[in-house]
C-alpha cells in the first residue's frame, strides 16, 4: 500500500527465517556510484493473514518517506541476502492519484508488478520538477500546462524541444507566473531539417533565462510506465516530405515528441 506522503506498507505471506527482512536493490545501481543501492527492512507481525488463502501469517515491512531511495528501479526481495523475488498482490496505490508533494524535493515511488512477475518500485527524485498536466492536441500543435515545484516561472521562461540523439534545440515562449506554467509547440518547428527517420524530442522547461533546463514529466499519478497507457493523438501533415506527431511519454515518464516520416499520408 503506498500513501500520500511517500511511504509504502508491504503485507507479505510466507516469509520465513529467524530474522526475516525485505530487502529493496537498486537494479541498476552499484556501490561505486556514490549511492546507496540496497535498504533493508525489517519484517515484522502484521496481525493478520497474509495476501493468498493460506498463505500463513502475515509479515509487515514499511518503507517511510524518509528513508531515501535513488531515482531508479528498486527489485523487492526477501531472504538474509535478498535471494528469494517477491511475488506482487493486490497493490493499493489510490492515495498517489493527484499528489501534491509538500516540499520543494519530489520523491515519488510507485510499487509496479514487473513483466516476469516479480515486485519492484520505481522511484524518482527531483529537485526542482516540473510536472506536466493536461496536454490539448489541435491541428499541428501541442499545448501543455503544468507545475514547478522548487522552482517559478520568471519572465523569458522558455520550453525546449531537445532532439535525444542530436544537437538541435529549438525554444517556444512559456506563459505563467510562479509555480504553473503553459507553452504551445507546433510541431513544424521541428521540421527544420528533414524527417527521414523517426526521432525523439525530449521537452524541458527553463524557467528563467539564466536557469539550467528542467525535465518536463509526470511523475505524481500512479502509472509507473506511461509509454502505452496515455496516448495522444497523432497530426498528419501531407505532401511529398509527409511527417507525423504525437506527444508521447518515454519510459522515465518524461515528456516527449514522437516525429515520423509518413510515407503513407494522403
Amino acid at each position: 500500500m503506498a500513501d500520500s506522503a511517500g511511504g509504502i506498507t508491504f503485507d507479505l505471506a510466507g516469509a520465513a527465517g529467524p530474522a526475516p527482512v525485505l530487502v529493496l536493490r537498486r537494479r541498476d545501481g552499484a556501490p561505486e556510484d556514490g549511492t546507496d543501492h540496497e535498504v533493508r527492512l525489517p519484517l515484522t507481525g502484521g496481525g493478520g493473514d497474509g495476501p493468498g488463502a493460506g498463505a500463513g501469517p502475515a509479515l509487515r515491512a514499511v518503507l517511510p518517506s524518509t528513508v531515501h531511495l535513488a531515482e531508479g528501479y528498486w527489485d523487492v526481495r526477501t531472504g538474509a541476502d535478498g535471494e528469494h523475488a517477491v511475488r506482487p498482490g493486490v497493490r493499493d496505490v489510490r492515495a498517489l492519484v493527484d499528489r501534491i508533494p509538500g516540499s520543494d524535493r519530489v520523491a515519488a515511488r510507485i510499487p509496479y508488478p514487473t513483466g516476469d512477475g516479480r515486485l519492484a518500485v520505481r522511484s524518482w527524485v527531483r529537485t526542482p520538477h516540473a510536472e506536466a498536466g493536461a496536454i490539448r492536441c489541435e491541428r499541428g500543435t501541442m499545448t501543455v500546462g503544468g507545475v514547478l515545484y522548487g522552482a517559478e516561472a520568471r519572465p523569458g521562461a522558455v520550453a525546449e524541444a531537445r532532439l535525444r540523439g542530436g544537437g538541435r534545440v529549438h525554444r517556444v515562449p512559456v506563459t505563467g507566473r510562479g509555480a504553473s506554467f503553459a507553452f504551445t509547440l507546433p510541431y513544424a518547428l521541428l521540421t527544420d531539417a528533414p524527417v527521414g527517420r523517426r526521432q525523439r524530442w525530449d521537452l524541458w522547461l527553463r524557467p528563467a533565462p539564466d536557469a539550467d533546463g528542467i525535465r518536463i514529466s509526470r511523475i505524481l499519478d500512479d502509472i509507473w510506465d506511461k509509454r502505452n497507457i496515455l496516448v495522444y493523438p497523432r497530426f498528419v501533415r501531407p505532401g511529398p516530405e509527409a511527417w507525423s506527431a504525437a506527444p508521447c511519454y518515454a519510459a522515465d515518464n518524461g515528456l516527449c515528441v514522437r516525429l515520423e516520416p509518413a510515407p503513407d499520408a494522403p
